[in-house]
């Protein structure tokens, strides 16, 4: 809540806690890239490619949807930093921590924990579970360490392990720079983005990249918290940018339109160029990391100061409902690629074999079973606790 007292408060910021409806489209964009970049990566791992025109293949902008995890931690470093800017006390106190925690619990916990358990149950057809203990499994996932010593249930929780880890880091950090001048505070913080894209370049030095292979490159360099922050750490920037009235005008007069236009760019040549994770480009995916996470956020600032088309297209009803269980599907859509494959393979197995016939059967039966299992784990349990969440005031 707004202290009205006499004592200044850490940061000065205007009454902006309204919803951001561009930040729903973008949140939209980043679960259909993760989609799409699972709905091609079975095809390729039976067909080899999808279509070749030249040396260029059509999956490469797919398989380059594994961007989409980046967006969302653009836009979770962005929303954190935006709502505790805007209800930040004048006397930092260990009640308003506890409350922003149990918000962040809220938000997040129920729900992974039931993807955690229905993983666990092998009660989704066709999906199993690799793990040798259960137990131990169990643990690794509630402590949210899987994205130090790998997920063996769903690949794709290792997300989760880095953004919890921020949501603990995230308001210390902004206490402790909350007291520079404007721009002291945005060096610190492009300090803490940079970072990250330094120690990546160490670390695979030191692993004798030669050897690598994906799934190693992914979970020694890819996944680990300290490797894969640089997107949160801009998302703050762009928050700490949005609340400050000099530093908004600053962005404005670069030009809006000319910094989505470069975003743009950026994002599309970045995506479309090579499978960079994919096609064993490790050195450079050091570095591509933080470009794409740089310029989705100048996308992110570009839509959300100023009415360009980018951010007419972002307030679609589609894009803002696939926002609305983006959390939830992304939680699900993993298990059901077996069983989507299965089904193909039953009732549809004369288009298993030509690639894009094969892409364009199981492409709408996972999206399908991903959406439908995404509603349902957002009617069940994700939304009543956010109702519940919404409840807590800072």
């Amino acid at each position: 809540m707004h202290n009205s007292g006499a004592k200044p408060r850490y940061f000065s910021v205007t009454d902006r806690i309204g919803r951001l409806p561009e930040l729903d489209g973008l949140r939209g964009i980043a679960i259909l890239l993760v989609l799409f970049r699972h709905t091609v990566r079975p095809i390729i791992d039976q067909h080899g490619s999808l279509l070749r025109v030249g040396s260029w293949d059509l999956a490469i902008p797919l398989l380059n949807g594994w961007m989409g995890v980046d967006l969302f931690f653009v836009l979770s470093g962005f929303l954190i930093t935006h709502h505790l800017l805007n209800r930040w006390p004048a006397r930092f106190n260990q009640g308003f921590m506890l409350r922003y925690w149990g918000k962040r619990l809220l938000r997040t916990f129920p729900a992974y924990v039931a993807a955690v358990l229905i993983a666990l149950s092998s009660v989704i057809p066709l999906f199993e579970v690799n793990a040798e203990s259960a137990s131990h499994t169990l643990a690794i996932h509630l402590l949210f360490l899987q994205d130090y010593f790998g997920s063996d249930l769903v690949a794709a929780f290792w997300s989760l392990g880095v953004e919890e880890k921020f949501y603990l880091l995230c308001p210390l950090v902004l206490f402790y720079v909350s007291r520079l001048t404007p721009r002291r505070k945005l060096i610190a913080l492009a300090v803490l983005a940079l970072l990250p894209t330094l120690l990546r370049v160490a670390t695979l030095a030191g692993s004798h990249a030669q050897y690598l292979n994906y799934p190693a490159f992914f979970w020694t360099v890819r996944s680990p918290f300290h490797l894969a922050m640089d997107g949160l750490w801009i998302g703050v920037i762009c928050a700490v940018i949005y609340a400050n009235e000099q530093l908004r005008e600053s962005i404005r007069a670069l030009n809006v339109r000319r910094v989505a236009n470069i975003s743009l760019v950026v994002l599309v040549v970045s995506m479309s160029s090579v499978a960079w994770f994919d096609g064993g480009w490790y050195y450079a995916s050091t570095i591509v990391l933080a470009v794409i996470a740089l310029a989705f956020g100048g996308l992110l600032l570009s839509s959300i100061l100023g009415q360009s088309r980018i951010s007419k297209a972002l307030r679609s009803v589609w894009l803002r409902a696939m926002s609305t269980i983006s959390y939830s599907v992304y939680l699900m859509h993993l298990m059901f690629v077996p069983l989507a494959l299965d089904l193909v393979r039953r009732f549809l197995p004369a288009f298993e074999a030509q690639a894009v016939l094969h892409f364009l059967a199981f492409t709408p039966i996972f999206l399908a079973l991903s959406v439908t299992a995404g509603l349902a784990l957002h009617f069940t349990v994700e939304k009543p606790f956010l109702i519940l969440k919404d409840k807590i005031r800072l």
